[in-house]
Formats: C-alpha cells, sequence, structure tokens
C-alpha cells in the first residue's frame, strides 16, 4: 500500500487573502443567496457590547439585514432587551455565552471572537453574541485583551480570576491552558499554531464532531525512556460517530520527518501496556486476534473506545506558514497575486502531505490477511492517518469531502475517511463466501463420489446419463454410458443389416436353385 495521486477538492481561492491562513474570514464561502451555510464573521475589532444607534441605521456583522423583526434575529442568547432608556443588547443577555466562553479560553489560552464563535455558538451565523460576552467579560476582570492582531481582531486572553472561574465551570481533572503573563507593553509577536488549533476545534465542533468540553490541547503521552509526545488537540466524545480523535496541526515550522517521527510515536505510545498489566498478561494479549489485541494496552485504559478497529485515529491540519522574505517598504500584493500566492501555498501543503504519507507508511500501513480470495485487512495495529488543510477546512468545513485517509485514494468525509471498509467487514463476507465454496466443493466431490461408472469402459456417467439412469428402473438399465450405449446400438444395427443381407443373398440362391432354367438343364 502506497501514496496515490489525489484528486484534490477545489478550495476556491476567490479570495486572494486566504493565504493569510486564520486571518481570513472563511475564505471561499459562497455569498449570501448563492449557497447556504454560515456567513462571513464580523470584521469589527471593538469586542464592547454592541450598541446600534437606530434601528433604521442598524448594520448585523457579515449577514444580510434581518428580516424577522427585532426578536427574530439568530442570536438567541443575545436578545434585544430594551431598558426604561430603550437601549437594546442590554449586559445580562451575555449571560448564557460568558461560561463558554471563559471554559473556551482555558482550553485554547488564547483566540479571537472568530475562533470562539463556532465553539461557543456554532448555531449561530454570526459572532456577535461571543464579542458582547468578551466585553462583559473584560468590565469585569475576567479575560484581558493581550494584543491587536494585524488585521485588527483583538486577541484575548483569562486573567487569574477567570481562570479560576473557569476551572469550576469545566469538568474535573480538565487540563487547563497556562496562564499568560501581563506585560506592560506586549509583543506584537503571538502563536498562530494556538489559533490555528482553536480554528481546527472550531470547524469540528460546526461539523458535529465533539463540543467545547469534548476537547483538550497539549495533551500529555508519557513514554518511557524518551520525550513526552503532546498532541495539539484531542476530541474525546464518547457515544459520538467519532468518539475519539488525536489532532496535529502544523505550520510547516517543522521539516516532514518531525512529522514522521511523531506519528511513529503515536504508534509506539499505543503499542504501551496498561499500568498494571503483568508481562504474561501483557503478552498473551498480544496473540489475541481482531480488537482483544488491545485489552491490555495504556490507550484503551486512557481513551473512549474508537468504535472502529484499529488505534486512536490521528488528523494531520495543515496550514501555510507565513512567509516573510518580502522586503520593507515593497507594495501589498493586489488581488490577482495574493490569490496566486494563495494556490501556490496550498499546491505546498499537498506536496508536504503526500510525502509525509509515503515516510510514514510503516505506521499506517494495515496488511491483508492470510488465507486464499482474502482481500480484506487488518487495521488492528495499524495507526489511522486523515489528513487534510487548512483552505480546505475554511472552505468546505470539517464536515466536507476533505480528508484523506493515508493508504487509500482520493478524499472523504471523516466519517468514511475513519470507516474501514475493507477491513472486518469485508473479512466476515469474505470467509461466508469462503465457507460457501467449501461446503459446495464438498458436495461436488461427495456427488462425484456416488457417480455412477459405465459397466463396458469405466467411464463415469454424464449428469444427464446419470439422471437418466435415476429416473428409469434400475433393474432394465443397460448400465452403459452414452458413447457405450451408442456403440452397441451401432452394433446391433451393424449385425442386423449382415443379417439380412445374408438372409436376401440366400433367397436368392434358393430362387436360382429351383428356376426353370435350373430345371432344363
Amino acid at each position: 500500500m502506497s501514496a496515490t495521486t489525489l484528486a484534490v477538492p477545489d478550495p476556491d481561492f476567490d479570495d486572494g487573502d486566504q493565504a493569510d491562513g486564520h486571518h481570513q474570514e472563511h475564505p471561499g464561502e459562497a455569498p449570501a443567496g448563492r449557497d447556504k451555510g454560515p456567513r462571513a464573521a464580523s470584521t469589527g475589532t471593538s469586542a464592547r457590547t454592541s450598541t446600534p444607534s437606530s434601528s433604521s441605521t442598524r448594520k448585523t456583522a457579515g449577514q444580510a439585514p434581518r428580516t424577522r423583526g427585532a426578536g427574530g434575529g439568530d442570536n438567541p442568547s443575545a436578545l434585544a432587551v430594551e431598558d426604561s432608556k430603550g437601549t437594546p443588547w442590554k449586559r445580562g443577555s451575555t449571560a448564557p455565552v460568558r461560561g463558554c466562553v471563559l471554559m473556551a479560553l482555558a482550553l485554547f489560552q488564547r483566540a479571537t471572537a472568530r475562533e470562539l464563535w463556532p465553539l461557543v455558538v456554532p448555531h449561530q451565523r454570526v459572532d456577535r453574541s461571543v464579542r458582547d460576552a468578551l466585553g462583559d467579560l473584560a468590565d469585569a476582570g475576567k479575560v484581558r485583551e493581550e494584543l491587536t492582531l494585524p488585521d485588527g481582531r483583538k486577541l484575548w486572553c483569562l486573567t487569574p480570576a477567570g481562570r479560576r472561574d473557569a476551572a469550576t465551570l469545566l469538568p474535573a481533572g480538565t487540563k487547563l491552558a497556562a496562564a499568560r503573563p501581563q506585560r506592560e507593553k506586549p509583543s506584537a509577536a503571538y502563536s498562530e499554531h494556538v489559533l490555528d488549533v482553536a480554528a481546527t476545534a472550531g470547524h469540528l465542533a460546526k461539523a458535529g464532531f465533539g463540543h467545547l468540553s469534548a476537547f483538550s490541547t497539549e495533551v500529555e503521552h508519557k513514554l518511557p525512556g524518551r520525550r513526552s509526545l503532546f498532541a495539539d488537540l484531542v476530541l474525546t466524545d464518547p457515544g459520538a460517530d467519532v468518539p475519539l480523535l488525536l489532532g496535529e496541526v502544523d505550520r510547516e515550522n517543522e521539516g516532514p520527518g518531525t512529522l514522521v517521527a511523531k506519528l511513529a510515536t503515536y504508534r509506539a505510545w499505543c503499542q504501551l501496556p496498561a499500568r498494571g498489566a503483568t508481562k504474561r498478561a501483557f503478552e498473551a494479549s498480544l496473540r489475541r486476534a481482531g480488537a482483544r489485541t488491545h485489552d491490555l494496552r495504556l490507550w484503551s485504559a486512557t481513551y473512549p473506545a474508537t468504535g472502529r478497529e484499529g488505534l486512536p485515529p490521528v488528523a494531520l491540519v495543515l496550514e501555510a506558514g507565513r512567509k516573510r522574505n518580502r522586503r520593507p517598504g515593497a507594495p501589498p500584493l493586489t488581488p490577482e497575486q495574493k490569490k496566486e500566492k494563495a494556490k501556490a501555498d496550498h499546491e505546498r501543503l499537498l506536496r508536504r502531505l503526500r510525502e509525509v504519507e509515503a515516510a510514514s507508511e510503516h505506521a499506517w500501513y494495515a496488511p491483508t490477511y492470510r488465507g486464499a480470495n482474502i482481500t480484506a485487512r487488518d487495521y488492528h495495529r495499524a495507526l489511522p492517518v486523515v489528513a487534510t488543510t487548512m483552505p480546505l477546512l475554511r472552505r468546505y468545513g470539517a464536515g466536507g469531502p476533505i480528508w484523506h485517509r493515508f493508504g487509500r485514494p482520493g478524499w472523504s468525509t471523516l466519517a468514511e475517511a475513519l470507516a474501514n471498509r475493507d477491513g472486518d467487514r469485508l473479512l466476515k463476507k469474505e470467509e461466508q463466501a469462503a465457507r460457501q465454496a467449501g461446503e459446495a466443493e464438498r458436495q461436488r466431490r461427495e456427488r462425484e463420489w456416488r457417480r455412477p461408472a459405465c459397466s463396458r469402459c469405466g467411464a463415469k456417467f454424464s449428469d444427464e446419463r446419470w439422471d437418466e439412469q435415476e429416473q428409469a428402473d434400475t433393474w432394465d438399465d443397460d448400465g452403459l454410458c452414452a458413447a457405450c450405449r451408442q456403440a452397441a446400438a451401432d452394433q446391433r444395427a451393424r449385425r442386423e443389416a449382415e443379417r439380412e443381407q445374408a438372409a436376401a443373398e440366400a433367397a436368392a440362391a434358393e430362387e436360382k436353385r429351383t428356376g426353370s432354367w435350373w430345371r432344363r438343364t
């Protein structure tokens, strides 16, 4: 099983800013009226409570004007409630959102309203309620603005008070992101990788894979004698279609060999024995077939069951790194240049994807089961790896056919990519077909053993001759095959002809002897 040529979905780089990664607000999505789905996030930079000056001049954030009345919008957690002064969007309307914002920042450390929006309110089409909640939390001293990004958005993080409140909202034992120290002069540098991880979780949640409290970041996987492996993102949602997913977000800041080594390390960690397992019991479990081989593995005691054969799936999300090789003072890129740059970046990501796939075959390869006419593969010891790119995520969402399963051709949805259609299900069908074929062969051999033979030449009867014998009275059957029967019939006919000829010759001789000529002589 080797890497295959990919027919890549078109990410549609109509907007030249798509190459800017998470700084672009859902680039490539269809405008209003052309396609269904979420609209773009608000481009406004203010995170304070929104207070439009009047209903006649009210402008929504990234969507068409409201047509369902003042209270019929798609922002149920921030309905327009007027006080005695007639000011809409009261602070109390953000109460259902504030707790979720605190939890999201506690999990992802830093984020803008754009990354928090699909995690907090994935059913809403705009991020207005999230921005309002951030403003209320900032006034209460729970969050603070760390810096302003180059595109004008505000980067938020928790204060110590907000982190304490978030710890009470999250389940016990949840790992919280480290608190950000406050500096008098914050640096303009920030981690784009952190925002990409939050954006990936948001795309998954918006597509129905997991929810806010189902995500964890920087989860440590310890290996004896080696450096610990920290997963960028872990989705644990028992009972869901995708109950477990380990995520790695790559921004080209590491070589392909590093990604290959990470996949090998994931597989090595999944092979560790569970704590307290004896050596004899663990070695016995390795000899078991099917899913029972994982009974005493560490991963099965750490994470919920995947619902599919194989090890915990790993998702690679590739994003183009920000190249800062333009000389200072250079003119900004034109929209056409941005579009061409975005296409070039995406093609580079796909080449990187194929390179990692080819080099990591030892981690995800699934051999075929033994047996004749068996094409099913044994995925129980293989590491399922699915990969996509951030431009495809922004264009189609995590629920679209944007996932490539290592070792398989083409692209598919996440559930289809993780499904093992040529695994145990196919094995059962092929084994059943093999059993049916074996039973048919046994019955055929038994019938051949009972097939009668010709009493003259010893040849086996044909099916037609056998059926004729079974339908006729056995005592009256001559016991000959069709060929010998025909030969006997021909012999009888020949003898009859000879007798008739001899009789005719004798009759002619007798007539000659008794004729008048004979008497005269």
